[in-house]
């Protein structure tokens, strides 16, 4: 009803526009977390997604969303959590809060993810889900086309600092093929970066390791595979290498694989840092979920992660456990 609602009171006379539409969604969730790091709690969130999308009379689709709980961002063009996009022939053209083009291009090591109401599973120091995106305002600007199964991108970042660093920009391509019983997708890009004093990649935290200390420019090589079976299996397999001066240069490699069995997904994933300097770069991360579809809308979930940095010298564990409601 409500999406009826909007979709009659949309911007279906907008002078121009051959087709607009606004839907809304939603999510929620409920449970009770814990760990090393946490008190054992009770969790609750809600979210609300506004999808906004037309098409002009020439073909060309465009449109943007914005999560209510952000809401207060939307006119700080620094923050903003708005991604637009206009979309033809030519390809795409997105801007705002979206993935820059490696992160586009490569697959994370989360394929098959059940999911938690926390993403503990996904949330433990050796996970890397996002590269050098947000290294400046997060504000990015990514042009994706594709031609079969084939696409490319190239994306920017900008600093809007008065004495601004050099932008950072991207680079992707990735191709699908499918074979008897399943596809295959296999990824790879460039991006390079220049951070600020305290950045670190992935899900890192300071506490625990040594942040950059100066702007120090990084640049990334990833490439990525991951196999999709008509049996309800995935697997994933991930490679950046980062190279900058500071600290010698690293690299993270991720591993994932899930399992989807009648109303039952269940998966696992791993990440580890290594570098040059081993008091910076000797992080370890694993984490596992499982849910069950009990139909509508409504699964239950529980979620597990592990950090480990230093072979042990600093661990710590998150987990989580409730339900998760999408409408």
């Amino acid at each position: 009803m409500k999406k009826l609602l909007l979709a009659s009171t949309a911007l279906v006379a907008f002078a121009g526009a051959a087709a607009a539409e606004v839907a809304l969604s939603g999510s929620a969730e409920m449970g009770v977390i814990g760990g090393d790091t946490r008190e054992t709690q009770f969790h609750t969130h809600v979210d609300v997604t506004f999808t906004l999308s037309g098409e002009t009379d020439g073909g060309i689709s465009f449109g943007a969303s914005v999560d209510l709980d952000e809401a207060v961002k939307i006119t700080s063009s620094n923050s903003d959590p708005v991604a637009i996009f206009i979309s033809g022939d030519f390809g795409t053209l997105t801007m705002g809060d979206t993935d820059g083009a490696l992160d586009w291009a490569l697959t994370e090591a989360s394929v098959g993810n059940a999911g938690s109401i926390t993403d503990d599973e996904t949330g433990h120091a050796g996970f890397l889900g996002s590269y050098l995106d947000g290294a400046y305002d997060g504000q990015i600007l990514r042009y994706d086309y594709s031609f079969g199964d084939f696409a490319a991108a190239f994306s920017v970042e900008l600093d809007d600092a008065v004495v601004a660093r050099d932008e950072g920009f991207a680079i992707g391509a990735r191709y699908r093929f499918n074979f008897g019983g399943g596809s295959v997708n296999i990824g790879a890009g460039y991006q390079v970066a220049t951070v600020q004093a305290g950045y670190l990649p992935g899900n890192m935290d300071v506490a625990f390791i040594g942040a950059y200390g100066a702007d120090t420019e990084i640049t990334a090589i990833g490439v990525s595979a991951a196999v999709s079976l008509d049996s309800g299996l995935q697997a994933s397999l991930s490679y950046t290498d980062f190279d900058e001066s500071a600290t010698g240069g690293f690299y993270h490699l991720g591993l994932s694989a899930g399992y989807s069995f009648d109303a039952i997904t269940v998966s696992a994933n791993y990440g580890m840092y290594e570098g040059d300097n081993a008091a910076l770069w000797d992080v370890v991360g694993y984490g596992f979920a499982a849910a069950y579809d009990l139909g509508g809308g409504l699964s239950a979930h529980f979620g597990y992660g592990y950090s480990d940095y230093f072979s042990g010298a600093d661990t710590f564990n998150t987990w989580s456990l409730g339900l998760a409601m999408s409408f």
